[in-house]
């Protein structure tokens, strides 16, 4: 892979993940930033606590098609390596998205599609253990940490590349250092259990919280109104 292919490859994949979909969705359908809401994360997790299931559908599959696109190009241009570094790239907008102030997701699936366009033996191992974990534990976070962190080990066990493993511990280790919040929460047992039990309360969070916010903004209106109503009687 030439400097020219790493560099085009980098920027194309930045800037694609950089479209933050969580964002994007939430601005368009309910014109509220989904960062103000729930976790304060431009996740597919927080989208479906804060605005539901079919919406997130929409997350969901802008944020796969993102990453597709982001390594297919990668693959064209370096194969394996350059599949990594458009891994790498993609994730890096997901988190600093160029277009939204630089403050996005924590790279979870945007990661997972990497992982299955790069190796699919890798990405069943890491999806196993998100699995496993979340099954067990009922934290996604926990989940997406240790699937991130078998992902530089299963490259060593089946590539023997410095190189390839190296890239992979820089993607793993960003992972992680972007839940490092909850890492805390876990380790002091105050971190959200996911429950598809609790959709329904939040599904119209946004929805809700925006209506409120139309119904507070009435109400120096009304005050105005009523003290000009009620001047004649003071006088």
């Amino acid at each position: 892979m030439t400097l020219t292919h790493f560099a085009i490859i980098a920027v194309c994949a930045y800037l694609l993940g950089s479209l933050s979909f969580a964002i994007i969705v939430s601005k368009v359908t309910l014109g509220k930033d989904i960062r103000n809401y729930g976790s304060g994360n431009a996740g597919l997790t927080n989208a479906y606590r804060t605005m539901g299931a079919k919406k997130t559908l929409f997350v969901l599959l802008g944020d796969i098609a993102k990453g597709a696109a982001a390594v297919s190009v990668g693959w064209a241009l370096g194969g394996p390596v350059g599949k990594l570094t458009a891994g790498i790239f993609v994730i890096l907008g997901h988190m600093f998205p160029l277009y939204f102030g630089f403050k996005g997701g924590k790279g979870v699936l945007v990661g997972a599609v990497m992982l299955a366009f790069f190796d699919w033996r890798v990405f069943v191992i890491a999806f196993a253990l998100f699995i496993l974990s979340v099954v067990l534990t009922k934290w996604i976070s926990l989940g997406s940490i240790l699937g991130a962190v078998s992902f530089p080990i299963t490259t060593w066990l089946f590539y023997r590349d410095p190189v390839l493993t190296a890239m992979a511990f820089g993607m793993a280790a960003a992972v992680v250092f972007m839940h490092r919040s909850n890492i805390g929460r876990i380790l002091h047992g105050t971190e959200n259990k996911f429950s598809f039990k609790s959709k329904k309360r939040s599904k119209h969070r946004l929805t809700e919280r925006r209506s409120n916010m139309k119904v507070f903004d009435w109400v120096p209106r009304l005050g105005h109104r009523t003290g000009d109503a009620a001047a004649p009687e003071r006088t």
